[in-house]
């Protein structure tokens, strides 16, 4: 029997098959409405399944890959497809955010690899930065439609 911790949890972005480098955490939840179906006369409540919804969120450091390419930190695919700019100040008129995808993993080594997939709205992006900390983002999500793939972490 084994324990899984927060080294084993590594997080895919926009479909990418190498890790988000610098996260340091990912959550998700699951939640379901439930419909009644209870009737007049009925001693006890009756329910059927309602919809589901899923939604969570991550914490990224930012950080400059290499600063002589220039390149970004996996922070910047989530930023790009959920933040839009306009042309002028007060611009009510700019594309929307895009959707992307975001893989779950716990793995304990190349034979017990755990995944959930979705793809998500980026409903909320918070950054933060302070004196003797690393500069970081908060994202939040809500999936749109059920995980999907190879769905193992339920397993």
């Amino acid at each position: 029997m084994g324990f899984y911790s927060g080294r084993d949890g590594e997080l895919y972005i926009a479909g990418s098959s190498t890790k988000a480098a610098k996260v340091q955490s990912w959550s998700f939840s699951s939640s379901m409405a439930v419909l009644e179906t209870t009737s007049l006369g009925d001693t006890d409540r009756t329910l059927k399944a309602g919809v589901r919804s899923y939604s969570g969120s991550c914490r990224l450091f930012y950080y400059v890959a290499s600063p002589a390419s220039g390149a970004d930190s996996n922070l910047h695919a989530i930023l790009t497809n959920s933040i839009k700019t306009g042309s002028d100040a007060g611009d009510g008129t700019n594309d929307a955010s895009n959707k992307i995808v975001l893989k779950l993993r716990l793995t304990t080594g190349s034979t017990d690899i755990r995944d959930i997939k979705f793809s998500v709205f980026i409903t909320g992006v918070s950054m933060s930065t302070a004196v003797g900390e690393v500069a970081s983002a908060d994202i939040s999500w809500e999936a749109d439609g059920a995980p999907y793939g190879n769905v193992t972490l339920l397993d």
